[in-house]
Parts: structure tokens; C-alpha cells; sequence
């Protein structure tokens, strides 16, 4: 399997509003909700589309997937269909991926964590797309309860995976990514220890509490 390209689109912006971290000790998880505005220059990002597959938008069988780890988590991708050819502007292309129902809400359980994502809300402000979005987090371990310093480091991420279908290659059922498009930075710096790609935002866990989540508590990673 190919490697998958990386690339940060000149333009695409996440910009924190608000948040909240709560704790329910009944279901012994905590959550936290957050409010983020979405962008990208849309010239920039058809460009940067041609480059990797010419004609990107023009194809009714190519795709989209946005990748919103820490935000939401959408099941699959989604074809362009008969919006291919008719995509004007960012909010013809947010219009692909903003309905709920291709976001999953169920918990999915790892090594250590379980973690459910909400269904995500948008909204459109302005010129830039609002989502707000809510996850909970809870020890596998049933014996005790979730604390704050069990929390991983909470790292939100905007990409748009641009997927391509060759008809020409009948063996090939589905679309394959072709490039994703973000809007941190393609290299990686070191945040508690972990290595995350410069640029995205994280919330600093050293001052974290329960209630309002500050936007000074939101830093970037450099």
C-alpha cells in the first residue's frame, strides 16, 4: 500500500471558540465539548486538488473524508455524486460532509480507554463553518474511575482526505486516497512526550480543570 501524502493547504485555519470538560462519575467518563470555526481558501485547495487528481471535482466518483480526530469521526467518505461539476465555493464542498448521520456516536474501546465520539453539530458563521462537538472518555479498567490526569493529550485536527476512483480498473471497488489536506504543518515536534505535526492545536493539561476550557489553555504545537 502506498504511503499517504501529507500536505498543508495554504489558507485552511482552525480557529478555537469555546469549551467545556465535565466529569459523570454515574457513567464514569469524563467529556468535553468544543466549539472550533473551520476554513480554507478554496482556490488554494482546487488547485492543490488538480495537482494530485486533475479534475477532482468534475469526477462524480471521486470522494471526501474529513479527518477531524479529537472533533468527530466520519464512518467512511463520501462521493461527489451529482455535486460533481456544481461545487462553486467552500460552502458547495462543506455541504458534502456536514450531515450527522456520517458521523459515528457509538463508544469504540481500546487498550486502556474507551472513547465516544458525539454526533457533530455545524453551523455556518460568516465565511467559515462552526462545528461543535462533544467526546467521552472512560477507563477500561471498571474498578476506577476516569481522573483528568488519565486523559491523553488532546490534539484537534482539521484534513480533508481527497480520494480518487479509477473506472478504468475494474479490479479496484473503491476510492483511494490520493492526498490529505490539512491545515498544520507536515513535520512533527514533541508535546508531553508524543510526536504530533507542528502546528495543530492542543489543550494544556498542566493548568486543566473542570468547566470552561480558555482559549489560553488551547496552544498550538511549534
Amino acid at each position: 500500500m502506498a504511503e499517504r501524502i501529507y500536505k498543508q493547504l495554504e489558507g485552511m485555519t482552525l480557529d478555537y471558540v469555546s469549551g467545556l470538560l465535565e466529569e459523570n462519575p454515574k457513567e464514569r467518563f469524563i467529556r468535553y465539548t468544543v466549539s472550533f470555526d473551520l476554513d480554507l481558501d478554496f482556490t488554494h485547495f482546487v488547485q492543490m486538488a488538480n495537482v494530485y487528481i486533475p479534475g477532482y471535482l468534475n469526477n462524480p466518483v471521486n470522494a471526501i473524508r474529513p479527518e477531524l480526530d479529537g472533533l468527530a469521526y466520519h464512518y467512511s467518505y463520501n462521493y461527489l455524486f451529482d455535486s460533481a461539476g456544481n461545487i462553486r465555493n467552500k460552502m458547495d464542498l462543506f455541504e458534502l460532509f456536514t450531515s450527522p448521520r456520517y458521523y459515528m456516536d457509538q463508544w469504540a474501546t481500546g487498550v486502556e480507554l474507551a472513547v465516544r465520539y458525539s454526533k457533530p453539530a455545524f453551523e455556518v458563521f460568516g465565511q467559515k463553518l462552526r462545528i461543535t462537538a462533544s467526546r467521552d472518555l472512560r477507563l477500561v479498567d471498571e474498578s476506577r474511575t476516569i481522573r483528568i490526569a488519565d486523559l491523553p493529550l488532546l490534539q484537534f485536527h482539521w484534513a480533508l482526505n481527497l480520494l480518487q476512483s479509477d473506472l478504468a480498473a475494474p479490479d479496484v471497488t473503491a476510492p483511494l486516497t490520493k492526498v490529505v489536506l490539512m491545515y498544520m504543518n507536515e513535520d512533527f515536534v514533541e508535546v508531553e512526550g508524543q510526536s504530533v505535526l507542528r502546528g495543530v492545536k492542543y489543550v494544556d493539561r498542566n493548568q486543566l480543570a473542570f468547566g470552561t476550557i480558555t482559549a489560553k489553555q488551547m496552544l498550538t504545537a511549534q
